[in-house]
C-alpha cells in the first residue's frame, strides 16, 4: 500500500472516529453499533506499522485506538528502554 493511499484513509478514519467519538465516547462500547470507526483501527494500525515502520508511533489517535487486545505496538523511539 502506498504511504498516499494510507494518508487518505488515515485522514477519512480520523474524521469519522472524532465524529464517532462525540456520540459514543473514545473507547468502544455497547452503544457503539457494528461498522463504527473503532473496527477500522485495528487494521489501520497495522497497515500503518508495515508503510510507516516505527515512525507510526506519531500516529498516536490511531496507535490508542489500534493497539486493542490481541494486537501489538512498537515503542517509540522514547520509550524504548536500554
Amino acid at each position: 500500500m502506498a504511504a498516499q493511499e494510507l494518508a487518505a484513509q488515515l485522514i477519512a478514519w480520523h474524521d469519522a472516529m472524532v465524529k464517532h467519538a462525540r456520540v459514543a465516547g473514545r473507547r468502544r462500547s455497547d452503544r457503539c453499533e457494528d461498522g463504527c470507526p473503532h473496527d477500522e483501527a485495528g487494521s489501520l494500525w497495522a497497515d500503518a506499522l508495515a508503510v510507516f515502520g516505527d515512525e507510526a508511533n506519531q500516529l498516536a489517535f490511531l496507535r490508542n485506538h489500534g493497539c486493542g487486545p490481541g494486537r501489538t505496538m512498537r515503542p517509540a523511539r522514547a520509550e524504548l528502554r536500554v
